[in-house]
């Protein structure tokens, strides 16, 4: 069996201080004006091992795992899409403020992919890479994006829902998961929408 990706030590700190579906993920700190930060983390496959494997003796590496990490910002967040995963936001009246996050669903949807491009199997060998005791064996199983609003969330939801996907708020911060395996199969496109008061 060909090695599955590349290790990474971040992975193991992140492991002992979130759970597994913070390895795949999204972050967004949204600023009043609409414009703000972003933050990724994807699985990627890769054939070649790391430094450490190359300058290790005595060990026969049989399992790897790369997170692949980048952050960046953007001016205004409906300018912002990842593959094609979708950010849109506006004012409404009253003050009150929407984000709505689109995710395409089906075999054209591309951000199940570019988040997690390995199978069902080759994920399942990343998990063992990232902790032999299988722990974390739902690694790259879920995507989660948070966004941090510039005020409390008012309300929030989920059209498209299906099985192991969710949505929460807790005062400015809203998270989704979405099973990443649900986004290759057709149907509806998950939708999620938020609104808080500025």
């Amino acid at each position: 069996m060909r090695p599955i990706v590349t290790a990474c030590l971040p992975v193991l700190l992140l492991l002992g201080a979130c759970d597994e579906t913070d390895l795949v993920s999204v972050r967004v700190r949204l600023r009043e004006d609409l414009s703000g930060s972003v933050r990724s983390s994807a699985l990627q496959e890769s054939g070649a091992g790391g430094a450490v494997e190359a300058a290790s003796l005595g060990v026969v590496w049989d399992s790897r795992a790369e997170v692949v990490c980048a952050a960046g910002r953007f001016a205004e967040l409906s300018d912002l899409s990842l593959a094609d995963a979708r950010f849109e936001a506006g004012a409404g009246a009253g003050g009150l403020h929407f984000v709505r996050v689109v995710l395409p669903r089906g075999e054209g949807a591309r951000w199940p992919a570019a988040f997690v491009p390995l199978a069902k199997d080759r994920r399942e060998a990343v998990a063992q890479a990232l902790d032999p005791e299988r722990k974390a064996s739902e690694v790259g199983e879920a995507l989660k994006i948070e966004i941090e609003l510039p005020g409390s969330v008012v309300s929030h939801g989920l059209t498209g829902k299906v099985r192991g996907a969710k949505s929460s708020a807790e005062g400015e911060l809203a998270t989704l998961i979405v099973p990443v395996d649900a986004g290759r199969t057709e149907g509806e496109p998950f939708v999620w929408h938020l609104t808080w008061q500025q």
